[in-house]
């Protein structure tokens, strides 16, 4: 199935241009899904595992029947941890994201967030925006303080590759020491634990085998192919 696309450009407050883009079926979309990209993308056209993911995962919620809302991304160094300030900025597109496509959202709405922008999703859903979602899924999102809903959802599926090991410093002042290490079946509770609302949500994890942050493989055994579990995850919500 072809991908038809409208790109359009926009400013942020401080002037930097960027562009928002609608991927779409031929025929009348089905569905909604917003997608929230990673820390390591930052434009549409970029090179990379992660570019490749996307505009996979793009053409297989298309071909279903959806339509897919994206945008380009600030910069942002990988190997930093991330700010308030870089969740702030990546909302702040989302919502102007969803803002520009109020007359063309189909429902259901699924929101779909990788890494960083999983974080982003939350800061929206936080806020209360989208006021309604019918799905959301993050991927690769470890939530490590409590988080209010005020968005109204119905579920939140965290999903993290097998593989995606989270280290902690165990004491600041003593770099001596090892950092402590934990796999997705431990942390991706804690963060499911730690997702609550104004209204009651079913929370789910799912690890997916041989898979590491954002979905590619990693280790020396088998790996799933994450594709199928996702867009399964989509078309769930409809």
């Amino acid at each position: 199935m072809n991908v038809h696309q409208r790109t359009q450009w926009r400013k942020d407050p401080d002037g930097a241009r960027y562009r928002m883009r609608r991927s779409f079926p031929a025929e009348p979309a089905n569905a909604t899904v917003l997608l929230a990209a990673p820390g390591t993308v930052s434009i549409l056209d970029g090179q990379g595992r992660d570019d490749r993911l996307l505009d996979e995962l793009t053409g297989r919620l298309v071909a279903g029947g959806a339509q897919v809302l994206s945008c380009d991304m600030p910069g942002y160094d990988p190997n930093a941890p991330s700010t308030a300030d870089d969740q702030g900025e990546r909302a702040a597109r989302l919502s102007q994201l969803m803002d520009a496509h109020a007359h063309l959202l189909v429902p259901p709405l699924v929101l779909l967030g990788f890494s960083l922008g999983g974080q982003a999703l939350l800061r929206l859903l936080r806020s209360g925006e989208p006021r309604q979602a019918d799905r959301v899924v993050l991927v690769g999102t470890v939530v490590e303080e409590d988080v209010f809903i005020n968005s109204l959802v119905s579920s939140i599926d965290l999903v993290y590759g097998s593989l995606d090991l989270v280290g902690y410093v165990t004491d600041s002042d003593d770099e001596s020491l090892p950092p402590a290490v934990f796999a997705p079946d431990m942390y991706g509770q804690w963060s499911a634990s730690r997702l609550v609302g104004r209204r009651s949500f079913e929370v789910r994890v799912h690890l997916l085998e041989g898979l590491g942050h954002t979905l590619h493989p990693c280790g020396p055994g088998p790996s799933r192919d994450p594709l199928p579990a996702l867009t399964s995850l989509m078309s769930t919500a409809r």
